[in-house]
């Protein structure tokens, strides 16, 4: 646990760590748009979601419709992920003793395995008929796993 404490530190001393506590309004920019990035993260989840519950747009194939917002979903992400090693700088040491940052990373790692992995080969298999109890089942776990990323960076705040 050592060596990832100092890991934190140093995120905490480094230049951007030092701007991010310093700057009167750094913090509230990288939060602004990290939570747009949220945004368009959990909208394209969603929609992607429902579809393959067979839920919304039954018309469209699904493996299209996670094509043509899985770019949208791999940018915020990629968005999320840089303003979030940002917000970390300006609260790093807070963030290391937090059992939800640790539930948030946890989380975040599992649900971008499960999107990369098994929910997309689930997506390629989809198509416009209506779907069965495996496709149904993963949409569920990604949609849980993407809450619980949610949850877990809104209880940092809170824990």
């Amino acid at each position: 646990m050592l060596a990832a404490q100092h890991w934190f530190e140093l995120l905490s001393q480094s230049p951007l760590g030092l701007y991010m506590q310093t700057s009167r309004w750094a913090f509230a920019v990288v939060e602004m748009v990290h939570l747009l990035a949220i945004a368009a993260l959990g909208g394209s989840v969603l929609l992607i979601d429902l579809r393959l519950l067979g839920v919304i747009l039954k018309g469209e194939s699904a493996k299209s419709i996670g094509r043509d917002l899985g770019r949208i979903l791999l940018g915020s992400l990629v968005v999320l992920i840089f303003s979030g090693i940002g917000l970390l700088s300006e609260e790093s040491m807070k963030c290391y003793f937090s059992p939800a940052f640790r539930w948030k990373m946890a989380l975040l790692a599992s649900s971008i395995v499960f999107y990369f992995t098994i929910h997309r080969r689930a997506l390629n298999r989809a198509g416009t008929a209506s779907p069965g109890i495996g496709q149904r089942t993963i949409a569920v776990i990604s949609m849980l796993l993407w809450l619980g990323v949610g949850v877990a960076g809104r209880a940092i705040g809170l824990i």
